[in-house]
């Protein structure tokens, strides 16, 4: 039998003996010219169930509601027969959504647990925090559950050990202390803290001791006298445990961490003009990744200086901020200049805006990277990276799970599986619609032919438009036409479409920089052409070199958007220098 024969033979008996079963669930196999075409509506499998069920138990959870709380992510913990896709061969899309499954679901034992510490069921949850202590033995959150249960048992020793144990584990392990939430805890039942008791449930019986005196006159847990009223002393420490972040205590009194959210995004551009349709585009991509739980969406957004890549970026990133409620992170890796930041110092920015104390953060990257993707697990958080210099210096920037997104803007070429958006220069009608915004609508229909000019020699960059617009906003007598004169000389150009903060020199220099000496001189001589775009053929005879070497040096090129390439349907894909770039390399040529 053939091996087309056999398949079919296999499809002919899963639609009879599993979709049949099915009845009414709207599971179809349908056959397409070279295979077949599974559609599954969503509610049909039990991974679509299982999140449902996680985000109807967080929600009732965060009202009040710990018994339904519990009932919902028990019920959606019964999903799970064993580990995702285990006999499945995992290459890296699907080793992805494994992390991620198995990420959600640790979400799920927590807010199982922390439901049913609410619901003073702490006696029976001791066996299984164990267990979990013993196979995560540096997760912080499930020792802390598991102190507050034992101690709420009577076991106030134990409570204590485990503490110790941890600490002992993240010393070895980690060169690290305790987090000050885990420490606070400590303090906590060190003291028999009241707050650490459910409402209406007597105290355990702990066999108290008088607080060990230190030689100062401390105690060992406070750090206050023993000569203080004993009213002050547990007033004091109520404050202190207030603050303990992420763990349950319980009850209507619960004490509630205030998880940091940051808001790090810079202002946006209130006469942000045009890109409707790219806009709209990153918007629909970002709500699809998130309602189908995919893989962490990364939008690369590059295209040549000027062309207003973090303009862009900072607009798509205030239109959908609302979708990612635990914080959105910003920072400018000045990837034009001749020091981009590095990694590690970004790493620790962000994770001391997630609440890591500054104190506790690794030296080592890698580290500091595998710290940084288990903060953002089970959070929603937005990342805008500005300006990356390559793509390994945003690599260990990425989150490794959760509900994030990343937008980032370069001149290079975006990171393996990522969304890739190449910006050209605004088209005219944008153009005008930008220019005029800055300079006001009755200046600009002074004289429209010299606003016509301006536009053509900004070549449509935003960048360069906006420095031009708030150089004629300083200076309202003067006529456009005039400074249309001064634009046209190429000696001027440069200067007069730069400001300090609007310059594209830098971003030129940055491009030149990473090319050999041959590329350099084959984009002088480029820079050197009149007339229309050039094709590889007419490169190889100005460069005399034969075809296939010509091709690799326009490729080049246009990698780093010093030239612009355009295909036709018909013709060859053709070659053209911008103007400002032809401006700059001719001003570089002549040693300005």
């Amino acid at each position: 039998m053939s091996a087309l024969a056999t398949l079919q033979s296999y499809i002919y008996k899963i639609r009879k003996n599993v979709f049949e079963a099915l009845g009414g669930a709207g599971v179809t196999l349908h056959t397409k010219p070279n295979g077949y075409r599974l559609d599954i509506p969503a509610g049909v499998l039990d991974v679509h169930r299982f999140e449902e069920l996680i985000d109807q138990g967080r929600k009732a959870l965060d009202g009040g509601d710990a018994e339904t709380a519990a009932e919902l992510l028990a019920d959606a913990l019964a999903f799970w027969r064993g580990g995702p896709l285990a006999n499945v061969e995992p290459g890296d899309q699907l080793g992805v959504q494994i992390t991620r499954f198995q990420e959600r679901r640790m979400r799920a034992v927590e807010l199982r647990l922390e439901a049913e510490l609410q619901l003073g069921r702490h006696r029976e949850l001791i066996s299984e925090l164990k267990t979990l202590c013993s196979t995560h033995p540096l997760d912080e959150g499930m020792h802390g559950k598991l102190m507050i249960a034992l101690y709420r048992s009577g076991r106030r020793h134990e409570a204590l050990e485990t503490y110790q144990t941890f600490r002992r584990g993240m010393i070895d392990e980690l060169g690290l202390e305790p987090s000050p939430m885990l420490a606070r805890l400590h303090t906590a039942v060190l003291v028999a803290e009241p707050e650490l008791h459910l409402e209406g449930e007597p105290a355990p019986e702990l066999g108290l001791r008088p607080l060990q005196t230190m030689p100062d006159g401390t105690d060992a847990a406070s750090g206050r006298t023993g000569n203080g009223d004993d009213g002050e002393l547990a007033e004091a420490a109520g404050s202190r445990i207030a603050a303990a972040v992420g763990l349950s205590l319980g009850g209507p009194t619960q004490q509630v961490r205030s998880v940091p959210h940051p808001a790090q995004l810079p202002p946006d551009i209130a006469d942000f003009t045009g890109r409707t349709k790219v806009l709209a585009r990153l918007e629909s991509r970002l709500a699809e990744c998130r309602e189908l739980h995919a893989p962490l969406p990364v939008l690369w957004i590059t295209g040549m200086p000027g062309v207003g890549k973090s303009a862009l970026a900072i607009r798509l990133a205030h239109r959908v901020r609302d979708r990612f409620p635990d914080g959105q992170l910003y920072v400018d890796l000045r990837g034009d200049s001749a020091d981009p930041v590095r990694p590690r110092t970004v790493l620790h920015r962000f994770l001391a805006a997630l609440g890591e104390p500054r104190s506790a953060l690794p030296d080592d990257i890698d580290e500091a990277s595998e710290l940084f993707r288990s903060r953002c697990a089970s959070r929603s958080l937005l990342f805008l990276l500005d300006s990356a210099a390559t793509t390994a210096q945003v690599k260990s920037l990425l989150p490794g799970s959760g509900d994030c997104a990343v937008i980032v803007t370069s001149l290079a070429h975006g990171l393996a599986g990522s969304d890739l958006v190449l910006l050209d220069p605004l088209p005219d009608d944008e153009a005008h619609q930008l220019l005029t915004s800055i300079i006001g609508p009755q200046r600009a229909g002074e004289d429209p032919p010299a606003v016509d000019r301006i536009v053509e020699l900004c070549g449509g960059l935003p960048v360069a438009l906006r420095a031009v617009g708030t150089r004629l906003g300083r200076l309202p007598g003067w006529p456009l036409g005039q400074f249309a004169e001064r634009l046209a000389d190429p000696r001027r150009r440069l200067d007069e479409s730069s400001l300090p903060d609007l310059d594209l020199r830098a971003s030129y220099h940055a491009g030149f920089r990473q090319l050999d000496e041959r590329d350099r001189l084959a984009m002088q001589l480029f820079a050197m052409r009149t007339g229309g775009p050039f094709t590889a053929e007419d490169a190889a005879k100005q460069l005399g070199c034969d075809l296939v070497s010509a091709e690799g040096v326009l490729a080049r090129l246009a990698e780093r958007h010093l030239l612009q390439a355009a295909g036709t349907k018909d013709g060859p894909l053709g070659y053209s220098v911008h103007e400002l770039v032809r401006v700059y390399t001719l001003q570089r040529l002549a040693g300005n």
